[in-house]
């Protein structure tokens, strides 16, 4: 089955769910923003990684609000 994007998800069925795991993935920054990222990072205790997943994830949720 396939979707065309629209801006909204199809309907996930419970199989799905047990199938949706974190993905990886690797993007290019530039060195003030990695520098900036790595200093909050250290600030608020927490791995690059984690704050890098946290704020994409914000970011979305509040793009969504405004849709």
């Amino acid at each position: 089955m396939t979707y065309e994007f629209s801006g909204e998800q199809p309907p996930l069925q419970r199989t799905d769910l047990a199938l949706k795991s974190p993905k990886r993935i690797s993007i290019t920054v530039p060195h003030n923003t990695y520098e900036r990222l790595l200093k909050r990072s250290d600030y608020e205790g927490r791995s690059l990684s984690n704050l890098a997943a946290f704020l994409l994830e914000e970011a979305i949720e509040k793009q969504s609000g405004n849709i």
